[in-house]
């Protein structure tokens, strides 16, 4: 249950999110639920879950298997971002 928290999360977090400059590369980028989410893990999908909170939240609760980066050092940390796995940001 706390796994389908955290993405509910992290689905609200990227409401707040705004749209890339438009001299960055074309990205795919999609708004996905927690049920899909979780729908993709179950059928044993890799799907890497970046947890884009301060590293202080992150400690307190987290999906297993998530990398912490927060948002604010997202940008600088890109290549820690896998590129061939679904990447869900929460």
């Amino acid at each position: 249950m706390k796994p389908l928290l955290s993405l509910a999360i992290a689905g609200l977090a990227l409401l707040w999110v705004s749209a890339a400059p438009a001299g960055d590369p074309e990205v795919p980028e999609k708004y996905i639920k927690v049920d899909e989410v979780k729908a993709l893990m179950d059928l044993g999908k890799r799907v890497v879950p970046i947890d884009v909170r301060v590293k202080e939240q992150f400690d307190e609760l987290h999906i297993r298997g998530a990398i912490n980066i927060p948002l604010r050092e997202l940008a600088g940390r890109l290549a820690e971002v896998p590129r061939q796995d679904f990447v869900v940001l929460y």
